[in-house]
């Protein structure tokens, strides 16, 4: 009976997830370009070709800093976040509704939004400074490399932080009032007790958060795409895939960078599994 309960998932899973990662893993070790006949055994040569690329170098740079703005971000402003909603008492559902109205929009619209926003000409973010009087003339945003990188990693915020704030939130609401309690009878102020008390407890809620984070940076390709096309300034890793394998044909090394984004996302979840794992586990 068990079995038989598991076994659509299994089915699921294989057809939709790991044949298509195992037949990935294993094209990558071919050359499969449509501009030249047959498709010989090359080894590790298509990862080879991407180490000694440069615009895939830029593209692994402006990736680290995409994961680094937004996971730095997310935590912070989701940690903000629901820390005010679990203080909330009284129409805490729609405030938690309105909160997750940017995670709910589909990235390319999310974007989209955002593009009008950053509009040299009739932009509303130009119009609020040229009122504020904090410019003189209007910007053309994405011309400067930090200024564009910062801009798309606070899209991709604007639309993931939610999710972090909803995980956190929920890992808060499991703390027993009566710690809180005690820490103040012990002469602890709130500081204190968010230090020695709040933290530990959201500790694997937090490692979650962290790491879900970190995948969906490693994985932004929408809002770079639509603000900044293919350009090599803000070009993401995920967005050189797409360039190489559908638009230089390139499907072997497409397929060879899409494993190397699938292990480095990957790795830097599993130091958050294995720090969850230390904290919650019960010797």
């Amino acid at each position: 009976m068990a079995a038989a309960l598991v076994i659509p998932i299994v089915v699921v899973m294989g057809s939709l997830v790991f044949w298509p990662l195992a037949t990935s893993v294993i094209d990558s070790f071919y050359r499969i370009d449509p501009m030249k006949p047959g498709t010989p055994f090359v080894g590790l040569a298509n990862y080879g070709s991407l180490l000694a690329d440069s615009n895939v170098q830029t593209a692994w740079l402006n990736t680290f800093a995409y994961v680094a703005i937004a996971v730095v971000l997310e935590t912070i402003g989701g940690l903000g976040a629901a820390l005010l909603l679990n203080r909330v008492k009284h129409g805490r559902q729609w405030l938690l509704a309105i909160t997750v109205l940017p995670w709910c929009l589909p990235p390319v619209v999310n974007a989209i939004v955002w593009m009008w926003i950053f509009n040299p000409s009739y932009g509303l973010l130009n119009h609020a400074l040229l009122w504020l009087g904090v410019i003189d003339a209007r910007k053309v945003w994405f011309n400067d490399q930090a200024t564009a990188l910062f801009l798309i990693s606070l899209v991709h915020v604007w639309r993931m932080m939610p999710l972090t704030a909803v995980i956190l939130l929920a890992a808060l609401q499991s703390i027993p009032r009566d710690l809180y309690e005690a820490a103040r009878l012990d002469g602890a102020g709130p500081i204190k007790s968010f230090r020695l008390v709040t933290l530990p407890l959201i500790a694997s809620g937090l490692a979650i958060a962290l790491s879900q984070s970190t995948v969906f940076a490693f994985n932004l390709f929408d809002e770079a795409w639509i603000l900044s096309g293919s350009s090599l300034d803000t070009r993401s890793v995920i967005i050189q895939v797409y360039l190489t394998a559908f638009q230089n044909l390139r499907f072997s090394s497409g397929m060879a960078l899409s494993i190397l984004a699938m292990l480095a996302s990957l790795l830097v979840s599993l130091i958050y599994v294995l720090r969850v794992y230390r904290e919650t586990r019960y010797d």
